[in-house]
């Protein structure tokens, strides 16, 4: 008689992702016991996961799984990459960009029953993004996004209501709200050359978000498996307002605008400015910088998809 010994695995959940029931978290759990010696961690504010993911894999767990959205994604991602332990993802969100990019399912129970059947199968390596010390799985932000992404994350409890919705909602009262975004206000370099822009956002993977079930892809050939792509708009029109929930909503794409710019499959480019310009991390709000520097990090991540 063979006896298995469970693999060690940690789930650190986010109290707050989605709106999940108390029932869909215990199933979860549930399913994720009978085959892991599983430690259960709840984060406590923004962060936590971070430093609990960092401390689990310094102790060598095998499996950090992230069981949320993809802020706490994000947060795990960032305490296991360049370690031997690996990701899993039960996406809980709302959104769950990252978890749909590798192909997960969307079921709870299913994306649980997958990492128990991938255990022993070697792990998936993928390229991740890095703006300054901070690593991105599907896309990074400066100034008009990040903002949008600010003022959602302000107000969680309707977050959880309209989900998707709500971010596009707050996308809308940035624009209409302030004239900054409206003229170049910063600069992309690279590659490319510079250009003056008045937002700029780092994709790694695609879609960047979804809206009524369809995709909403900024960089349209952006592949996990390649560089950085690069999407910015060299202004920002209120009379576009509309054309722009027209292309995410109905063509899911605003980079065939007359605006917009578009880089392919770079390992480097830096932002500028002369002021300050809000930042986000897979939709998570950084503070405001005045100048970063954008990288591909090549197999930095190990994820069991």
């Amino acid at each position: 008689m063979v006896i298995r010994t469970k693999t060690s695995a940690a789930l650190v959940f986010n109290p707050g992702a989605g709106r999940l029931s108390q029932t869909d978290r215990d199933g979860v759990v549930g399913v994720l016991r009978d085959h892991f010696t599983l430690e259960v961690i709840e984060t406590a504010g923004r962060g936590s996961g971070l430093h609990h993911a960092r401390e689990l894999a310094g102790a060598g767990v095998k499996l950090v799984i992230a069981f949320g959205g993809d802020g706490i994604v994000n947060e795990v991602v960032n305490g296991v990459a360049g370690t031997a332990t690996s990701l899993g993802i039960v996406p809980g969100g709302t959104m769950n960009v990252f978890a749909r990019a590798l192909g997960l399912p969307a079921s709870l129970k299913a994306s649980a029953e997958m990492l128990v059947k991938r255990v022993e199968a070697p792990p998936r390596q993928v390229h991740l993004g890095k703006m300054g010390d901070r690593l991105f799985t599907f896309a990074a932000g400066c100034g008009f996004d990040a903002e949008a992404a600010e003022l959602v994350e302000r107000d969680v409890p309707n977050k959880r209501r309209f989900g998707e919705i709500f971010f596009y909602w707050n996308a809308a009262r940035v624009l209409a709200g302030t004239y900054r975004h409206r003229d170049p206000s910063m600069t992309i370099s690279g590659a490319f050359g510079e250009v003056p822009v008045s937002m700029a956002i780092a994709c790694n993977a695609g879609p960047y978000a979804y809206l009524a079930g369809r995709a909403v892809n900024l960089a349209p050939e952006v592949e996990i498996s390649q560089g950085l792509d690069l999407f910015a708009l060299r202004r920002m029109r209120l009379e576009a307002l509309g054309f722009y929930a027209w292309a995410s909503v109905v063509s899911g794409s605003i980079s065939r605008h007359k605006d917009a710019f578009l880089a392919h499959d770079l390992e480097t480019f830096t932002v500028s400015s002369d002021v300050p310009f809000a930042r986000h991390v897979d939709g998570e709000p950084l503070g405001p910088a005045m100048a970063e520097t954008f990288s591909l990090q090549r197999n930095a991540l190990r994820v069991l998809a």
